[in-house]
Protein backbone atom coordinates (compact mmCIF):
# COMPACT_ATOMS: atom_id res chain seq x y z
CA UNK A 1 0.00 0.00 0.00
CA UNK A 2 1.35 3.33 -0.71
CA UNK A 3 1.26 6.13 1.50
CA UNK A 4 1.33 9.46 0.64
CA UNK A 5 4.40 12.25 2.98
CA UNK A 6 2.37 14.63 4.33
CA UNK A 7 5.15 17.62 4.25
CA UNK A 8 4.68 21.44 5.10
CA UNK A 9 5.87 23.46 2.65
CA UNK A 10 6.79 27.50 2.00
CA UNK A 11 6.26 28.46 -1.03
CA UNK A 12 8.39 30.10 -3.93
CA UNK A 13 7.95 31.76 -6.96
CA UNK A 14 9.62 31.10 -10.30
CA UNK A 15 9.63 33.72 -13.38
CA UNK A 16 9.38 30.88 -16.52
CA UNK A 17 9.01 32.01 -20.03
CA UNK A 18 5.57 30.36 -19.32
CA UNK A 19 4.99 33.24 -16.38
CA UNK A 20 4.81 33.17 -12.83
CA UNK A 21 4.81 29.62 -11.47
CA UNK A 22 4.38 29.15 -7.62
CA UNK A 23 5.85 26.11 -6.28
CA UNK A 24 6.42 24.39 -2.85
CA UNK A 25 10.04 24.16 -1.23
CA UNK A 26 9.78 20.53 -0.42
CA UNK A 27 13.66 20.36 1.24
CA UNK A 28 17.10 21.96 0.67
CA UNK A 29 20.27 19.95 0.84
CA UNK A 30 24.14 19.84 0.94
CA UNK A 31 26.20 17.65 -1.36
CA UNK A 32 29.63 18.20 -3.06
CA UNK A 33 30.00 21.47 -1.23
CA UNK A 34 27.30 23.22 -2.68
CA UNK A 35 23.43 23.67 -1.87
CA UNK A 36 20.40 22.03 -3.58
CA UNK A 37 17.01 22.57 -3.22
CA UNK A 38 13.98 20.25 -4.34
CA UNK A 39 10.76 22.60 -5.72
CA UNK A 40 7.28 21.09 -6.78
CA UNK A 41 4.72 23.36 -8.74
CA UNK A 42 1.39 23.69 -6.89
CA UNK A 43 -1.74 22.85 -8.21
CA UNK A 44 -5.12 25.16 -8.30
CA UNK A 45 -5.72 23.80 -4.57
CA UNK A 46 -2.39 24.35 -3.31
CA UNK A 47 -1.26 20.93 -3.59
CA UNK A 48 1.69 19.79 -4.55
CA UNK A 49 2.13 18.00 -7.88
CA UNK A 50 4.11 15.22 -8.87
CA UNK A 51 6.59 17.01 -10.88
CA UNK A 52 10.09 17.62 -8.81
CA UNK A 53 12.27 20.45 -9.91
CA UNK A 54 16.21 20.34 -8.68
CA UNK A 55 17.97 23.74 -8.43
CA UNK A 56 21.13 24.45 -6.90
CA UNK A 57 20.57 26.99 -4.61
CA UNK A 58 22.69 30.01 -3.55
CA UNK A 59 21.39 31.92 0.01
CA UNK A 60 21.30 35.61 0.38
CA UNK A 61 24.38 36.57 2.42
CA UNK A 62 23.30 39.74 3.25
CA UNK A 63 20.72 37.68 5.73
CA UNK A 64 17.77 38.65 3.51
CA UNK A 65 15.19 36.69 1.64
CA UNK A 66 16.59 37.13 -2.04
CA UNK A 67 17.74 33.44 -2.62
CA UNK A 68 19.04 32.65 -5.83
CA UNK A 69 17.95 29.32 -7.91
CA UNK A 70 20.40 28.28 -10.46
CA UNK A 71 19.61 26.24 -13.58
CA UNK A 72 21.83 22.63 -13.53
CA UNK A 73 22.67 22.60 -16.81
CA UNK A 74 25.27 19.41 -15.97
CA UNK A 75 22.96 16.24 -16.82
CA UNK A 76 25.77 14.16 -14.26
CA UNK A 77 25.15 16.81 -11.72
CA UNK A 78 21.70 16.96 -12.29
CA UNK A 79 21.04 13.24 -11.50
CA UNK A 80 23.44 12.57 -8.75
CA UNK A 81 21.13 15.94 -7.25
CA UNK A 82 18.16 13.45 -8.01
CA UNK A 83 19.30 10.53 -6.55
CA UNK A 84 20.09 12.50 -3.50
CA UNK A 85 16.94 13.51 -3.10
CA UNK A 86 15.62 10.12 -3.77
CA UNK A 87 18.14 8.69 -0.56
CA UNK A 88 15.97 11.87 1.93
CA UNK A 89 12.72 10.13 0.53
CA UNK A 90 13.63 6.79 1.16
CA UNK A 91 14.93 7.99 4.55
CA UNK A 92 11.41 9.96 5.59
CA UNK A 93 9.59 7.07 4.46
CA UNK A 94 11.60 4.83 6.67
CA UNK A 95 10.81 6.89 9.56
CA UNK A 96 7.42 7.15 9.69
CA UNK A 97 7.13 3.79 9.29
CA UNK A 98 8.96 3.11 12.13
Amino acid sequence: MEKELELEVDVVTLMTDDGEVDCGIITVFEMNGREYIAISPLDEHDELSEEVWFYQFERDVSGGDEHELIFIEDEDEYEQVADQFDEWLDTLEFEEEG
